[in-house]
């Protein structure tokens, strides 16, 4: 029987857009963290994640309608090297409604649900998560300026469905977007990872502060350089992912978009 997860993600790659027909991607992420944007109706956006350890994950975002996006993704640790791929459980699933527009007066406001998580999956008793928690169920404020070119303040607030470790309390993040002439693109976040700081966690309480630099390089692609954990929050841990404080992440992202 063919595994639908593989064939998904497999799939993704093979129907890239030609590059006549791609646009300028829109930002509707930070480095992880997810902004009120949303990609315009009849709009398609693949993108690759490659992370450490081998790690490739495939995704696909769809704007429905101009305030309404929905996609999926899978990937898993191990995928590039010779040793053993170890896949995620399932096909992450993402939704995003944007329920508040933009004004003068108040930012915009979106609504979701992101299941992929970053980082290679664990599995056994306390587990059963990403190394980093996906974003679970979220709300999201954005506010856009003009500042030599634009400038975009984020703030959000999440709850993760990956709760085997015993936290459940919800987390937040704060952000930043600015453009450099045209094509690059400088982001920032900070997630506070409250939801990951009890006796079981993974983090060492200081809260993930990473930054991205993004390429429009023309014709709808875009190439991105991720520096991810800045602060070093990790600790030793029973998943034997990492070692105590290690050395920030970096990261590769590409992904093209067309309309339809």
């Amino acid at each position: 029987m063919v595994d639908l997860r593989k064939t998904i993600f497999i799939a993704a790659f093979l129907i890239l857009p030609d590059a006549s027909f791609c646009q300028t991607v829109t930002p509707i992420r930070l480095v992880d963290a997810p902004t009120a944007g949303t990609l315009p109706r009849k709009t398609v956006l693949i993108e690759t994640y490659l992370f450490g350890e081998g790690g490739v994950v495939q995704s696909m975002n769809v704007g429905i309608i101009d305030l309404i996006n929905v996609g999926c993704s899978y990937g898993g640790a191990g995928v590039i090297g010779a040793g053993k791929v170890t896949w995620q459980p399932h096909v992450a699933f993402q939704a995003r409604i944007r329920i508040v527009e933009e004004s003068l007066r108040a930012p915009g406001i979106a609504v979701g649900f992101d299941s992929q998580g970053f980082g290679p999956y664990a599995r056994g008793s306390g587990l059963n998560r990403f190394r980093t928690k996906s974003r679970g169920a979220y709300i999201v404020m954005s506010r856009n300026y003009r500042l030599f070119g634009d400038f975009g303040l984020h703030a959000g607030a999440n709850y993760s469905l990956e709760t085997d470790d015993g936290d459940e309390d919800p987390s937040f993040w704060l952000g930043f977007d600015k453009n450099i002439g045209k094509n690059i693109e400088f982001c920032g976040e900070y997630d506070f990872a409250t939801n990951d700081n009890d006796n079981r966690s993974m983090t060492a309480n200081r809260g993930y502060l990473s930054g991205a630099v993004r390429w429009y390089i023309g014709a709808g692609f875009m190439l991105e350089l991720d520096v991810k954990n800045i602060l070093r929050n990790a600790k030793k841990d029973i998943s034997g992912f990492v070692d105590d404080r290690p050395e920030p992440s970096r990261e590769l992202r590409f992904g093209c978009r067309r309309s339809f």
